[in-house]
């Protein structure tokens, strides 16, 4: 079994709550070896950016499968004028999905998720 985690570009800001995205193909032999098992395989929050982003390996432990990249915001709850809510601390329960990637290519998922790690400005609310 490789023990060796992906390489990752991860901005500052972000906190890993979780990450077993191993530097594995997910060939059967992988997939039989417990790499895509789990619900999740990388979660991170990036507060200040109310970002949430989870990745997972779907349907778990099947070689047919793929990796699925979710990308969540969370909007400022705001008072009555309008103003932002600072009081309030961050919650996803109502979030907005932002962003969906999916491919079985390890390469193409490493890309997409440095790329998602950097935000995107369309992603979140400037007001």
């Amino acid at each position: 079994m490789n023990d060796s985690l992906q390489p990752l570009r991860i901005p500052g800001g972000w906190r890993v709550s979780w990450n077993t995205l191993f530097e594995v193909d997910p060939t059967p032999e992988n997939v039989a070896h417990g790499y895509f098992g789990g619900s999740s395989l990388f979660a991170a929050t990036h507060e200040s950016l109310r970002l949430q982003l989870d990745l997972v390996w779907q349907p778990e432990d099947d070689p047919e499968g793929e990796y699925r990249l979710i990308v969540e915001y969370a909007p400022w709850l705001r008072t009555p004028n309008g103003r932002r809510r600072k009081d309030v601390p961050l919650d996803f329960r109502n979030a907005r999905l932002v962003h969906e990637f999916s491919t079985r290519d390890r390469i193409e998922l490493v890309r997409e998720l440095e790329k998602s790690l950097r935000g995107r400005s369309e992603w979140i609310e400037h007001s």
